[in-house]
């Protein structure tokens, strides 16, 4: 038990104001949200720690009386009183008799609590926060969070968990939650307990009973109260006490004889490992009639929307004298760039509010500034300590005080403040591992490192009441535990600050850098478990070269310094670097010594890895493209992925076996094919072929045995050990489209085209039961877990319950999605889901047949559903060549798993849950890691649509893209970095067109409907505008921007000239002589030829100076797509829908010369300036590399001297760097932009990725593995498969068609 607070502190005060004083001193400190910024003034807060007017002893009082400095804002809401409904007697619990005279002492004693929390729990401004139901649902998909608590308080469940982000406002609801429950508190109900977790001694036992106390119940009060009465327990900061338990758990709550409860329980979803709900699960008190779901409840609040925001600015500018009005601070927000983004968090919304008015401050463009969280959170710190500084300038000052006041005005306010929080921030995590409160008593810690803080000292106690710390009696926090995070973040680094913060990414290293203190925590320190810490440092490395510099001296100082304390260093250094999207492409990392580092989605293209310590490293979604291992040591390192199996043909069905040692799967070639294999080593055991067509497959839950349906109706039953058909069902005058086996494994059923189900004996081969009432062919039928009842779906539209003994029809459920697919029973017996011909799944509830969720996201036909042994999770396979992970209690989305190259047929789950195999038309059958999917959302450095458009600034430093979502981004050639552009563009508009003006400003050339736009993104709207008669469907701008050449839906050509928007030509009027519809459009580097490509292979030249037409070619075998003219508008190169290329000369009467290469239609096609090379793009997911072997200007042949695998759809576009020689940039179908430098030493030609976005997927094309150690064999399977070079290949064989060389055309048809 507890000492009470004045006997720790050794006063002798009388009972009585000991307890008041307590009271007031808990007050103080169970505020149940945590301070964050003042809704005041500078003035008004100087006005409110103490007039410069009071003597000493008076301005001590103010400040032991609101020891926060500075009024704390509650950052999230308080909207209508409708309440959380807390009424007597209405829980299920028992009957008791309860003593009168004690329950009125009780009732006595929560009144006075409860008009002590009323009182305390006040707060100035609440926005209603919406929330979704879990961390992996879709965020349009959201609910009111105080609804669904409302929805849980009056269930039956008994652990609700809210989640969210660091800031996200889940203290600020528990106030809110606390406040409501005691406004609606009634004597005999059930009783709110708001505890703040950190605060409490062993949280793991005894919870309630230390709460009470330190509310001053006596022992025989808890304990009447722990036999007759229930509570709602509001338990906050889970992560910041640092918890791995259960604490439902271990405090037997729910049990018999022990505290009966509801808990509501908040958590950062940072602090969360892969299988986090095992930590807050109840255990059931009847087994038999409870499921943890039954029991269990979570919530993921949402990041604020925009509307929140402007409602919180709306409420927040009047509470002081604000610089701006309401539309004042919204513009601002929307125009600096990704600031919006930012400000969705509501603690990083108060901190921005706070700091607008000094980011503003002398800007006249706020477009072009791009604001990090820790900006956002320098700025507020020097805010804060500005106005704290003002605040003693303007107070009376003892004499001692005023001249330690005076040597921290000498040293420097600001820089000592923050000295002294890192330091404080540095101790608490070296002292209480990160636990964020720090008890000070002075009789009793004077002599401890507490004291150096909290002690008497003028000079602590100065500092103290100045930096961002709240006191709570004898307990001190920051205000924020994202502060505690942020003041330790710069232990590690501090950067050189400057007047100016918001300065652009440094793009050479600083002058100054200067190496680690190997007393740096750093070194000391596993900073990969202190993710918000890891976030602080990954902004500041894209702020400071120099922060970048030092951790890349770290790295390689793991090369040579064998010590652990370097390694430690090493491993959280690229750890941090590879998280703020840091690009380690053709860098020499031999050697380096970083186990157990997090790589997760890192760029090492052509990297040297060879002898690296790797051991425990996490490469999943790595890029890994011509990586050297050699010898590395690589014990432990996870890739996310298992290897898949190879088959000869499409797979139709998957099975595991009961013990999961066995997976067995139906193969579509010749006949039907079963292979089974041993899950251990992934060896084929058996193999055997049925002779009938076959169109769907079951096994039995030994896999000892396997029952088809065949196409002319039969049912037959094979032994999986012999190969041998046991004996055929008939029956079915139709189409068998599926089969199961009971769970008993006594029983078959089968559905068929014929509308009928019907009900096998599997040991004799007996018709059992013809069931009937579908109206149309029934494509699935399944059993029950218990294996009574059977239910089947077809397309008719209805799902039909049966039963499997007798045969009787049950209920009928009618399907708004459509025909029935596929159908599953989930293990634990409680749901039913069923998929649909259009992509759409339902939930049913298996009792009752009432619906449940409805799952979106499939956009092909559903094929197969599968639960996992838990019931926790559905697996669903489809026609869109995707396989999708869902959550069950909610129907919401996990992942989306899409490396099927073609329908997939079946997903299951293994019998341990851990696994999931899918089969598709492919013929893979892919083995995916469950936990890795739950865990694999990686951010990606910039989201953007499908690549179609990509163009470089006239000096080569940056590219402009636009993707298939209308956005235009701008990016920093050298380093990936996307740079903001002052112009946001109507989502009315269609992009059709990217350049950069002669002037170097970004531009666009988009259509509305009949009109053409030319926006220039730095200025405030559309430049020009060019009205057409008809809508506009192409549009291309010359280089020179001059010109602009448009296409119609009527196929009419029109060439506008800019110089004057009243000067329009039609080039070709209706698709031309032989109206034809217009392909592709090009126009030459000078702009003073245009060619324009026609569906039946003819190509028009134009002069866009006279209009008149140059030339024209026509082939009956040229169907192109792709046009682009030599940098000397001397030819033209051509790309087909068969894979070739031709290069047309537009001075000479030769023939083409064809390029042989690509496997499927050539999509784009670009010139390098000096006209040696030429890069194409292809469907077939790869760019070529051409080289000429003639000098410019000669006839002369070509030949491919490098093919960039590694793209995962087909490439869209292509440009060259006018400046940088060798480097050309890539968009592509896969939402990816690729940045490639070209390297030639004689015949030696290597294509080197220098960043890429989007990359996150695992891809080892040319890796080298030899002599690595450690590496399991089934990591090595999977990474071969990807393309990594075995062991026994000492170098890669892509001879293939890369050498393909130039010929003449001498079988086309010109004309």
């Amino acid at each position: 038990m507890k000492q009470p607070a004045d006997q720790l502190d050794g006063t002798n005060l009388p009972s009585r104001k000991q307890k008041k004083r307590k009271k007031e001193e808990y007050a103080r400190s169970h505020l149940p949200f945590r301070p964050c910024y003042s809704t005041m003034s500078p003035l008004s807060i100087d006005q409110h720690h103490a007039s410069p007017h009071k003597h000493h002893t008076s301005a001590r009082k103010v400040r032991t009386r609101s020891m926060t400095k500075v009024s704390p804002i509650q950052i999230n809401a308080a909207g209508d009183d409708d309440g959380l409904v807390n009424k007597p007697h209405t829980d299920s619990f028992h009957n008791i008799e309860i003593d009168v005279h004690d329950t009125m002492q009780i009732e006595d004693s929560l009144h006075e609590l409860r008009l002590r929390r009323l009182q305390e729990l006040r707060q100035l401004i609440y926005i209603l926060p919406m929330a979704k139901a879990n961390l992996q649902a879709q965020d349009d998909d959201l609910f009111s969070l105080k609804e669904k608590v409302q929805e849980f308080l009056a269930s039956e469940r008994e652990v609700m968990l809210i989640l969210g982000d660091s800031g996200a406002g889940k203290s600020t609801f528990n106030g809110h939650l606390e406040h409501q429950l005691w406004t609606d508190y009634n004597q005999g109900g059930s009783i709110p307990l708001y505890i703040n977790l950190p605060t409490i001694d062993d949280p793991a036992h005894d919870l309630i009973e230390k709460q009470l106390q330190y509310h001053d119940f006596s022992n025989d009060q808890i304990q009447e109260m722990k036999q007759h009465r229930k509570f709602i327990l509001i338990c906050d900061g889970y992560d910041e006490s640092q918890l791995t338990i259960n604490i439902h758990t271990t405090n037997h709550l729910n049990q018999p004889g022990h505290w009966r409860s509801k808990a509501v329980i908040s958590c950062r979803s940072q602090y969360l490992g892969q299988d986090y709900r095992s930590q807050f699960l109840p255990q059931p008190v009847d087994q038999d009639q409870s499921t943890w779901s039954d029991l269990f409840q979570e919530a993921a609040i949402a990041p604020f929307s925009k509307e929140q925001i402007e409602e919180y600015v709306t409420r927040y500018v009047p509470l002081e004298p604000r610089p701006w009005v309401t539309k004042d601070y919204m513009r601002m927000l929307t125009t600096i760039s990704n600031l919006m983004d930012l400000v969705k968090n509501p603690f990083l919304l108060t901190l921005a509010l706070e700091a607008l008015p000094s980011i503003a401050d002398g800007r006249q463009d706020l477009s072009t500034v791009k604001v990090t969280r820790v900006q956002l959170y320098d700025k507020f710190v020097a805010h804060w300590l500005r106005v704290n500084k003002r605040r003693l300038e303007s107070n009376a000052l003892s004499v001692d005080d005023r001249i330690v006041f005076d040597q921290l005005l000498d040293a420097g306010f600001i820089s000592m403040g923050i000295d002294y929080a890192m330091r404080l921030a540095r101790a608490i995590f070296e002292r209480q591992d990160g636990n964020p409160v720090v008890r000070y008593n002075h009789l009793r810690d004077h002599d401890t490192w507490k004291a150096e803080f909290f002690g008497v000292d003028p000079l602590a106690r100065l500092l103290q009441e100045s930096c961002p710390l709240t006191r709570t009696g004898n307990q001190f926090l920051f205000l924020h535990r994202s502060m505690l995070e942020y003041f330790f973040s710069l232990v590690v680094y501090n950067p050189v600050r400057t007047d100016d913060d918001f300065t652009t990414q440094l793009e050479t290293p600083s002058s100054t850098a200067h190496s680690f203190d190997p007393s740096n925590p750093l070194f000391l320190r596993n900073l990969l478990t202190e993710p918000s810490i890891i976030q602080f440092l990954c902004d500041r490395v894209k702020l400071d070269s120099n922060f970048n510099q030092q951790l890349l001296s770290v790295v390689n100082l793991s090369k040579t310094d064998t010590a652990v304390s370097t390694t430690t260093a090493a491993t959280n250094a690229i750890t941090i670097l590879v998280r703020a999207d840091f690009s380690f492409n053709n860098a020499d990392l031999q050697g380096i010594k970083i186990p157990g580092a997090d790589l997760t989605g890192g760029q090492f293209d052509y990297a040297l890895f060879q002898g690296a310590d790797l051991t425990g490293v996490n490469l999943s979604r790595s890029w890994l493209r011509m990586v050297d291992l050699s010898g590395a040591q690589m014990d432990g390192v996870q890739f996310g992925e298992l290897p898949y199996l190879e088959l000869d043909s499409g797979v139709h069905a998957c099975a595991y076996s009961a013990d999961g040692t066995m997976l067995a799967m139906g193969v579509d070639i010749f006949g039907f094919s079963v292979r089974i294999y041993d899950t251990s080593s992934w060896t084929r055991t058996c193999s055997f072929t049925a002779p009938e067509e076959v169109h769907t497959t079951a096994f039995s839950a030994d896999v000892t045995k396997a029952v088809f349906g065949g196409e002319d109706g039969s049912v037959r039953l094979w032994d999986c050990a012999s190969g041998q058909e046991m004996f055929s069902m008939e029956g079915h005058s139709d189409n068998v489209k599926s089969v199961a086996f009971s769970p008993c494994g006594k029983r078959i059923a089968s559905s068929s085209e014929d509308k009928t189900v019907r009900v096998w004996d599997s040991q004799t081969g007996e018709s059992l039961f013809v069931l009937e009432g579908h109206t149309d062919q029934v494509w699935d039928v399944k059993f029950s877990p218990s294996g009574e009842r059977l239910v089947s779906g077809g397309s008719d539209d209805t799902i039909r319950f049966w039963s499997s003994t007798t045969g009787e029809p049950g209920v009928v459920l009618n399907c708004s999605l459509g025909e029935v697919y596929s159908l599953a029973f989930s293990p634990d017996g409680e749901w039913i889901a069923s998929g649909h011909v259009m992509g759409g799944l339902q939930l049913w509830h298996a009792v009752s047949g009432e619906p449940g969720p409805v799952l979106q996201g499939h956009i092909g036909g559903v094929t197969g559903i599968a639960f996992s042994p838990d019931s926790r999770w559905i697996a669903s396979s489809s026609m869109d060549e995707t396989i999708r992970l869902w959550d069950v209690s909610t129907g919401t989305p996990i992942n989306e798993l899409s490396s099927h190259k073609n329908f997939v047929f079946d997903a299951v789950f293994s019998p341990n849950g851990l696994q999931i195999a899918s089969g598709g038309y492919d013929g893979r059958v892919r083995l995916w890691d469950v936990k890795a999917i739950l865990t694999s959302s990686v951010e990606q450095m910039d989201q953007v649509g499908a690549v179609g458009k990509t163009v470089y600034s006239s000096n080569g430093q940056y590219i402009l893209t636009a993707d298939t979502f209308q956005t235009v981004k701008q990016w920093n050639s050298l380093t990936g970095a996307s740079r903001p552009l002052s112009t946001e563009l109507p989502e009315s508009l269609s992009v059709k067109s990217v350049s950069y003006s002669l002037n170097g400003s970004p531009t666009v050339v988009a259509t509305q409907d009949k009109s053409i736009q030319l926006w220039e993104l730095h200025a405030k709207g559309p430049k020009t505008i060019l009205e057409s008669s008809r809508t506009v469907e192409y549009v291309t701008m010359s280089p020179c921007c001059r010109w602009i050449v448009s296409v119609d839906w009527n196929n009419t050509v029109t060439l506008w000239d800019l110089t004057s928007t009243q000067q329009m030509h039609v080039l070709m009027e209706n698709g031309g002589p032989t109206h034809e519809s217009t392909r592709c459009l090009a126009f030459s580097a000078t702009g003073h030829q245009l060619a324009v490509g026609t569906w039946s292979g003819t190509i028009w030249i134009f002069d866009p100076q006279s209009k008149r037409l140059i030339t024209s070619k026509k082939s009956k075998y040229w169907i192109f797509d792709a046009m682009s003219f030599s940098p000397d508008d001397q030819q033209l190169a051509i790309g087909t829908e068969d894979g070739l290329i031709y290069l047309w000369s537009l001075q000479s009467k030769e023939r083409a010369i064809k390029l042989r290469g690509h496997t499927e239609k050539v999509t784009c096609i670009a010139y390098s300036s000096c006209s040696e090379w030429i890069t194409s793009g292809s469907q077939d997911k790869t760019v070529r590399l051409w080289r000429r072997q003639g000098p410019p200007g000669v006839a002369g042949s070509w030949s491919c001297v490098s093919t960039v695998r590694g793209y995962f759809d087909e490439v869209l576009d292509i440009a060259w760097n006018p400046t940088v020689p060798m480097e050309f940039v890539t968009g592509c179908m896969d939402e990816s932009v690729r940045v490639w430098r070209v390297s030639s030493d004689g015949e030696d030609v290597l294509v080197k990725l220098l960043w890429g976005t989007n990359l996150a997927v695992l891809h080892a094309d040319g890796l080298v593995l030899k002599g690595t150690m450690g590496l399991g064999s089934t990591e090595q399977k999977l990474l071969v498969q990807r393309g990594a070079i075995d062991d026994s290949l000492t170098e890669r064989d892509e001879q293939d068609d890369d050498c393909a060389s130039s010929e003449g055309d001498e079988s086309d048809d010109e004309e």
